[in-house]
């Protein structure tokens, strides 16, 4: 079992019989360990198919909203690794409890935790530290009044991307990838001006959606779908398309696990982070399965941190691993499958 639900089963007592919103868990085992009323809002794919066999359909929401859950004796957030994703989730969680209720927060002490005075300090006047162990602590707070509603518009941020031959309109939430801006890495890849093989392309861990705008206007023959495990990324990048007028499918993967078919071209940005942890095994674990997912001929076209030592993994797995640009700090890869 994860440490953050450790350190509340250790606190059984404040939760069990009780209705309680959990919020951001691991797919772990505290939800039959300790028994309550739970109900779940995660945004994370891949947890949400590890509970979805513990829980009832109803009771277990992926979302990038919290489900209006009435009647609750407590709420729990397990701290996201972005700051600004915290605050969004507690805006909404806040609502649904009454004033006197408890709002709880649990997280590892270099996760971000050691910010709770202040993250639930704006609903309560009094947030205490209930415990502190296994290097995670869990905080209270009771709500001094009832919490203003939340507004997914003043979460939202809208901001324009200038390439050299196209401007493109996006949206973002917090915590969703490069929130608010052009990443370095995202930027580079999108100067390379070599044209995708003609047929079907898959952006993996799309984010916000940059890459299949940027690259379907300039390969109009091409159709794409876009997956990420985010249901906040999912929404900005399905709400991006649609500013831009770019048709595209949007779904929700764990990895690879909802892909299906293969494909013209690959197209990431991956993702080298789980939680507060660097994790090179997302990136090599998806190398070891995209062959699977490549036509004959087929492309992958990624950007990464040039001290990852991806060639030597991409070329076991599909082909010849060529460096289309570099800077710096980042390096564009492309590899074609054999036939």
């Amino acid at each position: 079992m994860d440490n953050t639900s450790q350190i509340i089963e250790r606190s059984a007592e404040l939760f069990a019989g009780k209705r309680v919103l959990l919020v951001n868990p691991q797919a772990d085992g505290l939800t039959a360990s300790l028994e309550a009323d739970w109900q779940v809002w995660t945004w994370d794919y891949a947890a949400w198919l590890g509970l979805k066999g513990r829980l009832d359909e109803a009771c277990l929401s992926f979302s990038h909203l919290c489900p209006e859950v009435g009647q609750l004796d407590a709420a729990i957030l397990v701290m996201p690794k972005a700051i600004e994703r915290a605050e969004y989730a507690l805006a909404q969680i806040a609502p649904l409890l009454a004033s006197g209720q408890p709002l709880y927060l649990v997280g590892e002490k270099k996760g971000g935790v050691s910010r709770a005075d202040k993250l639930l300090g704006q609903f309560g006047s009094q947030p205490e530290k209930l415990d502190s162990a296994r290097h995670c602590q869990l905080w209270r707070v009771q709500l001094d009044a009832p919490a203003a509603p939340f507004a997914l518009a003043d979460w939202q941020q809208s901001f324009t991307v200038e390439l050299a031959d196209q401007q493109i309109e996006l949206l973002s939430l917090p915590g969703v990838f490069s929130h608010g801006r052009l990443d370095e890495g995202s930027e580079l890849l999108l100067e390379e001006p070599a044209p995708l093989p003609v047929g079907k392309v898959l952006d993996f861990g799309c984010g916000s959606g940059v890459l299949s705008i940027a690259l379907a206007r300039r390969n109009p023959e091409c159709r794409f779908e876009l997956v990420d495990t985010d249901a906040l990324a999912l929404y900005c990048a399905a709400q991006s398309l649609a500013r831009n007028g770019v048709e595209a499918e949007v779904y929700p993967s764990d990895g690879l696990s909802e892909v299906h078919g293969r494909y013209h071209a690959v197209i990431s940005n991956p993702p080298f982070h789980t939680g507060i942890r660097q994790d090179t095994g997302i990136a090599e674990r998806f190398f070891n399965q995209v062959t699977r997912h490549l036509l004959p001929g087929g492309e992958l076209r990624i950007v990464a941190n040039g001290f990852l030592r991806y060639p030597p993994q991409i070329e076991s797995h599909i082909g010849p691993c060529r460096v289309l640009r570099e800077n710096s700090r980042f390096k564009v890869y492309s590899a074609v499958a054999p036939g």
